[in-house]
This record gives structure tokens, sequence and C-alpha cells, in this order.
């Protein structure tokens, strides 16, 4: 374990939950009230449910340590005291290969126990959720074999009805083209399969579908369960294009006029790197959806099922590509907001920005996302 947290744990935690941080100990200060018990609190050990999961861009020296190969990896940071966040922390990769042993020593924990091994195996299927985005989260606890607090989502239930309505409709317009479905008759049959799919996709009655599209069972699950998390990215990405253009619009209100003319020219050459980088994301976001609605609508009005089968092979990776950029993007959004608060530009003080455009250069970077699986 490392203790490299001192001074930004206060940062986490008062940023809140965002696509790339959980922050677990607010989740646990508020959790009372909601009903959260052992049985449903995220983790079985107290320290792991007081602590914060960042999805994290490695620097070099980390990737040395995770063998070179990663360009991101997911961090539990353990604070030294919980009532003292300026203590720091303790923190940890979950792809260390030594995460077994280095976090019950930490915990003093025995390994064997089957509470620890269920605590392990909850951190790495967390490891490969390509966000936190709470709908991600509730999706793939929602039928956990150990479900979790509703805390843990920070969702209402307008917005959850608003996502289920808007992927449930896309999966409606699947099911009724792949039937046949135009009549009325019909077209209620078709709706029942879509509840179905959206509910439990493993479900028997919707053999006719993945029939349909010719695909093994392996195929169908892993791509239903792609094209479900493209269309959760589907329905944000309005969110998220509405978020760039305001963090790039006030990143522009900065007051460099505190600065000599040398250090104006570094940070608008910062500035614009960080902007362009933000660009370049969101462009490789669009031409993912442009892919997704160009097949599907190929499948809906020409009936090219071979069209919508290579959409749902290729919708496993599509997810995690688009959950990677879009989390990346809303994470430097919300830690902007979260650094101006009220403030006017001229009252923000221009030094502290300095680190703050590193770690958004460092998040923004792009790289193959081969590096980073």
């Amino acid at each position: 374990m490392t203790q490299n947290m001192f001074g930004k744990l206060k940062l986490l935690k008062s940023g809140g939950s965002t696509s790339r941080v959980m922050d677990l100990l607010s989740v646990y200060e508020r959790a009372g009230p909601l009903g959260m018990t052992s049985k449903t609190a995220m983790f079985n050990t107290k320290r792991l449910n007081t602590s914060f999961i960042v999805k994290h861009t490695l620097r070099p020296w980390e990737r040395e340590q995770l063998s070179g190969a990663r360009i991101s990896a997911t961090k539990i940071i353990i604070p030294i005291s919980e009532c003292n966040l300026d203590t720091g922390g303790h923190s940890i990769f979950v792809e260390d290969p030594a995460l077994d042993e280095k976090l019950s020593s930490h915990l003093g924990v025995s390994r064997a126990l089957p509470r620890f091994r269920d605590d392990i195996t909850r951190l790495r299927e967390l490891a490969k959720l390509p966000s936190f985005d709470p709908y991600l989260l509730f999706d793939h606890f929602r039928l956990a074999k150990r479900p979790v607090s509703d805390a843990y989502f920070e969702m209402n239930e307008r917005e959850l009805g608003a996502i289920s309505e808007f992927v449930a409709g896309q999966i409606n317009l699947l099911v009724r083209r792949a039937m046949n479905s135009d009549q009325d008759g019909s077209l209620a049959k078709a709706r029942k399969l879509a509840s179905t799919l959206f509910e439990d996709h493993t479900s028997s009655r919707l053999d006719v579908l993945r029939l349909a599209l010719n695909m093994s069972p392996e195929q169908y699950r892993d791509g239903v369960n792609g094209w479900k998390g493209t269309l959760y990215y589907c329905w944000r990405a309005g969110s998220c294009n509405r978020e760039l253009s305001e963090f790039i619009a006030s990143l522009k209100q900065l007051n460099l006029g505190q600065l000599n003319a040398g250090d104006r020219d570094e940070y608008r050459q910062a500035m614009g790197g960080i902007a362009q980088l933000a660009g370049q994301r969101w462009a490789r976001v669009q031409n993912r959806l442009s892919q997704y609605h160009d097949q599907f609508s190929r499948f809906i009005k020409d009936g090219d099922g071979a069209a919508l089968s290579q959409f749902l092979i290729m919708a496993p990776d599509m997810f995690v590509e688009m959950g990677e950029d879009m989390s990346r993007i809303q994470h430097v959004c919300a830690s902007w907001r979260f650094w101006v608060g009220d403030r006017e530009p001229a009252d923000l003080p221009v030094a502290e920005a300095r680190s703050l455009f590193e770690d958004f250069d460092a998040a923004l970077s792009l790289e193959p996302h081969a590096k980073a699986a």
C-alpha cells in the first residue's frame, strides 16, 4: 500500500461521486435514512465501505508498477482517518498482482475468509466497468447475487424512468422488426418481449429474437449487455455535450491578467491543449454514436439482420470505449465545476489551476484503448 493522497481526499469527497470517482465515504455517512444494512453495503469490510474508488490515469512510474502495458487502472484509496481527511490515505490498484496480500495485510483481515474473498471479487467487478455512472451501477447490481443499497446509485425515479423509457423504446423497435410485428396483437407481444429483454435477457422467451439474428447464446448475451450500455451513452450524449461546451466556455474565462506575459502564454497553450483533447474525445464518441445509429437504422428500415448482428458483436467493445471517453470528459467537467464553485473568474487563483490542468491533460490524453483494457 502507498500513502500518496495527502491533501487530496477532501477534494474527492467534496467533489462527490462522478463517473470516475466512487465516493463511498459520503454514501456511508448519509445512508442511514436510505436503509443501508450490512447485507446491502458495497463491501463486507467496513473500511472499504468508507473508501474512495477511482478510475485513475496512470503516471509513467505507476505503469511500470503494473507491467507497463496499461494507461489507466482502478485505485482504492482508504482514508487514514474518516473524520480528518487532511491526514491522507493509503492506496492500491485493483490490478496489482499482489492485491489480495497487500489489502488483507492493511485491513488486518485473513485472505482465507469468505467475506474477504467476496470483497476482492466485487473490486474486480468494479474494475471491469468502464465508468461509475449510476445507471451502469444500477444495471450491474440489479441482478447481482449480492445486491447493494439504492444509495449507491444516486438516481431519482424520474431519471431512471426516462432512461428506461428510452432503452425500452429502442428495444421495442428491434423486437417488432425482428418478429415482423406491425399489427396491434403482435405489438403487444413485442412490448412484453422488449420488457423481458430489459429485465432478463437470459430468458428462453427471447430465443426467437436470438435465432432471428443468427447469434450464439454467448454472442447474444454479451451483445445485449454491450447494447444496453451503448444505449445508456446515447441517452447521456446530450448532457455530456452541454457539459463539455460549458466547461470550455468557462475555461476561457479564467482571468490570466495577474500573470506576466510568458506565464499567460503558457496557460493559454495549456488551456488550448485541454480543449483540443476534450474535443477529440467527443469526436470519437460522436463517431461511435453514428456507427450505432447507422447500423440500427439499416435493420429497422431495411430489415438488414446482418447489420444488427454485426453491431451486437461489436457492442461490448464499443460500450467500453464510449464509456472511457465520456467518463473522462464528464469527470474533467465535474472537477472543473467544483473548483470554480460560485467564484467569479476574477477571483479564481490561477496558480491553483496548474496542477488541475496537469490532471486534465493526463485524463484526456489520447492513447490506444487496447492498452487501457
